[in-house]
């Protein structure tokens, strides 16, 4: 009698099985590559995403309220000058959980550092993981003349490299690089992971004198990719040898994460090396060898028609300082609401 049960039992719940697989599908595990280009993506093209603002349009908001201003020099340079109000943060620990617990996500962050390339990848990396974060387009550079306090200056190049007009297209397409950042399954723990498994490291950036080392020294097996971040129609007028061209907002897109070797290391530049700087960031989260060009396309050649953008300190603003060491960041009261 109880076999004839189980028997039964035993059909009855074989019968039920489609009903619940049907019922329940079953989740497919979204891998960290892809939670972290998710949140690129998202980010990149945002209906409200501000890459930079210029100093004069920070004063402003200055003379209006009191926005919350983020420092990411080092604490000597920091307390020669700094911008009022600006608190100081180290970028290389600023992804830690109890770090990223003095930040707020209620309010706006301007990021800044010497120049705008790190405050830009440090920008980007705090939008990844869900601040509301812009960056001062010329670093401390752009808000005072004084070279004491904005100690790094552009310079124009020494000498003209060579551009060209010729399109590239991306033919072959490439795996994904894998990321294994975290143990963790929550999406905000493997972003800010990833974050700070590339902020940790240092930030990467490479000079155009550099580059073009690499790219004549008769050795294509140390070639990098290059990736123009710029706008087609400015690429077409004149861009570095052998460069595609993929758009800031395109480029976490599966599509274009495709056509990157992550066997290879990827030289990103763009006008002025603030909108490359965000998508080294970007890439180098996602596992990728990518470095930003110092100053992009204006520290690569002074033609005005391939190079339209560049720091002119002439005529540059010069606002007002304040100086001093900065005090320890105290949490918000609502705790930062970190990643994860």
């Amino acid at each position: 009698m109880k076999r004839i049960i189980l028997s039964v039992f035993g059909v009855i719940v074989l019968a039920l099985i489609p009903i619940f697989i049907a019922t329940f599908p079953a989740t497919t595990a979204v891998s960290q590559f892809d939670v972290v280009a998710n949140a690129a993506d998202d980010y990149l093209n945002g209906p409200n995403t501000v890459f930079n603002i210029s100093s004069e349009n920070l004063l402003l908001k200055m003379l209006g309220d009191e926005p919350y201003i983020l420092s990411i020099r080092k604490s000597d340079d920091y307390a020669i000058g700094h911008i009022p109000g600006a608190v100081n943060m180290s970028e290389g620990t600023l992804f830690k959980p109890e770090n990223l617990a003095k930040l707020s996500k209620g309010e706006k962050i301007y990021v800044y550092c010497y120049t705008g390339h790190t405050g830009s990848q440090v920008a980007a990396l705090l939008n990844l993981c869900g601040y509301d974060a812009t960056n001062v387009m010329w670093g401390i550079m752009g808000w005072t003349r004084d070279t004491d306090v904005a100690t790094k200056q552009f310079s124009n190049p020494t000498s003209d490299l060579p551009t060209e007009t010729t399109i590239n297209e991306a033919t072959i397409t490439y795996s994904f690089p894998p990321i294994d950042v975290t143990s963790s399954t929550n999406e905000f723990e493997v972003i800010r992971a990833a974050c700070d498994d590339y902020a940790s490291n240092g930030f990467k950036n490479i000079k155009a004198a550099d580059l073009y080392e690499l790219i004549t020294d008769a050795d294509p097996a140390n070639d990098p990719i290059i990736v123009s971040v710029r706008s087609a129609e400015d690429y077409a007028k004149g861009h570095i040898p052998g460069a595609i061209n993929i758009s800031l907002k395109d480029i976490a897109k599966e599509e274009n994460l495709q056509k990157l070797n992550a066997d290879k290391q990827i030289v990103v530049y763009c006008y002025t090396g603030r909108n490359g700087s965000q998508a080294t960031a970007i890439l180098n989260t996602l596992g990728y060898n990518a470095v930003n060009l110092l100053w992009g396309i204006s520290g690569w050649t002074t033609d005005s028609i391939v190079a339209p953008k560049r720091f002119n300190p002439d005529t540059s603003v010069n606002y007002p300082f304040e100086t001093g060491a900065g005090e320890e960041v105290p949490a918000p009261s609502n705790g930062g609401a970190p990643c994860g």
